[in-house]
């Protein structure tokens, strides 16, 4: 995230964020100033998701239960942060 001060307008922009600490990444800091523009990625900003322990139980119990079958499991990742 960045704020740029354009002809005394304060602009702030930012990636996709999340205020909640995971695996992975450190919550998202708040800004200590208010802007005057914001400008914000939101791929999931309006989901409402699972917690995080009921998720990963889920995608691994998937897992296990096709390779235990004597699958082969591919996970895409599109983007940093999604396979870590």
């Amino acid at each position: 995230m960045f704020m740029a001060d354009i002809a005394c307008v304060r602009v702030l922009y930012t990636g996709d964020y999340s205020c909640e600490e995971d695996r992975y990444l450190r919550a998202a800091e708040i800004p200590q100033f208010s802007p005057d523009i914001c400008i914000i990625e939101s791929t999931y900003g309006v989901q409402l998701h699972q917690p995080r322990n009921v998720t990963e139980k889920r995608f691994t119990d998937v897992i296990h239960s096709t390779i235990s079958q004597g699958g082969r499991v591919l996970i895409p990742a599109f983007a940093l942060g999604h396979a870590q």
